[in-house]
């Protein structure tokens, strides 16, 4: 039975990633309902105000639900927002059986799911693949458990820690670009610095995971407001938001704004502008996850600041020497290099590269919690 029950939580997995990109700020949720091993109906959840994963499996099923299983990622609402409860349209079907991954965080379902159902005699298993289901949720369940944003450092990396190698413009191979551009749909935002803007001129969409997904929000940072008012992301969908220090030139303001920008001020620091006060800006604009994929300034200032609560590093089989520019380059060393403060959560084959992830002892903390629950 647990064997059946993660091959089907797997695919449940595979629905819901259908929508990364574009569920913002709900969660990635797919669902499947099964009948004497067979797959009745699958669905997914496809953004805000759109049908729950669990509604539209059922849907699709049909009477073929009654007595079936229902496997799906996420604990089913309870509670009524812009669609009904999952957990009526889960009983009326007549579903005998609920398998799903995690309890939703959500303090409006959080176990309320999973009482509901068993309340009124629907089996309900939880547990399978849990590690995996937190991992493609990360974002929504640090925001709903704390409140703040999730913030990523992601870097392409030489072996000797540089961020270039002689005239190779991606450090890294086209397996590890799409898995970039997977991550760039997994997260809400995406922050560079005016630098990186004016030497790559980079697209920062996500056009190798999916064609078609809207770009994130864009984010710059970028003290003096050198980004251009004719700069083609501000012609195309999607937000755009400018990070100045305060006092920057009204004029200059102002063009950006009547082009289509956001401008926002923040207080200066010798690394530039004030990321903690960048990061609390995030939260009050409700955006729940962001990538940064700066350069050596900007990542420096987010390692010296401790802003982050993942790192991401793709390593390319490259040597880049003196000549390479480090991707970090303080003086002194960031806080948080005390063993335990980040720890390394996984090391991936990418094609010929190597990425590795390494999270806060906050994150990791907190996922134990969530997954033995």
């Amino acid at each position: 039975m647990q064997q059946e029950d993660e091959r089907f939580i797997s695919r449940s997995f595979e629905l819901a990633k259908k929508a990364a990109g574009v569920t913002f700020p709900n969660p990635l949720v797919g669902a499947l309902v099964v009948l004497d091993g067979e797959v009745v109906g699958e669905g997914y959840h496809g953004g805000v105000g759109f049908p729950h994963a669990e509604t539209e499996a059922i849907r699709r099923a049909g009477d073929r639900a009654k007595n079936a299983t229902l496997y799906l990622n996420l604990e089913p609402c309870c509670h009524f927002g812009r669609t009904p409860p999952c957990t009526e349209a889960i009983v009326e079907s007549g579903i005998e059986r609920v398998v799903f991954s995690i309890f939703d965080p959500d303090e409006r379902v959080n176990g309320k799911g999973a009482s509901y159902l068993e309340a009124r005699g629907i089996e309900v298993d939880t547990g399978a693949l849990a590690r995996e289901a937190l991992e493609l949720n990360l974002p929504y369940i640090h925001r709903s458990i704390t409140g703040e944003p999730f913030v990523v450092l992601k870097l392409a990396s030489t072996l000797d820690g540089r961020l270039t190698a002689g005239t190779t413009r991606y450090l890294t191979g086209e397996e590890a670009l799409r898995r970039v551009h997977y991550l760039r749909a997994w997260a809400e935002a995406i922050a560079v610095g005016i630098g990186t803007l004016e030497a790559d001129d980079p697209i920062l969409d996500r056009r190798f995971y999916r064609e078609g997904l809207p770009p994130p929000t864009r984010m710059v940072f970028d003290s003096n407001l050198r980004f251009p008012p004719t700069h083609r992301w501000l012609s195309e969908d999607g937000r755009v938001i400018i990070y100045c220090r305060r006092g920057a030139q009204q004029e200059k303001i102002t063009r950006l704004e009547l082009a289509g920008a956001e401008v926002t001020q923040l207080p200066q620091t010798e690394m530039g502008v004030d990321l903690s006060a960048w990061r609390e800006d995030v939260k009050e604009r409700g955006i729940t996850s962001v990538i940064v994929e700066g350069g050596g300034g900007i990542s420096t200032s987010i390692l010296t600041g401790n802003i982050h609560h993942r790192l991401v590093i793709f390593y390319a089989p490259l040597l880049s020497g003196k000549n390479g520019v480090d991707w970090f380059q303080g003086s002194e060393e960031p806080g948080w290099t005390e063993r335990g403060r980040y720890s390394l959560v996984s090391a991936e084959m990418i094609g010929r590269d190597l990425m590795v992830v390494y999270d806060s002892e906050a994150v990791i903390g907190y996922l134990d919690q969530v997954s033995s629950e």
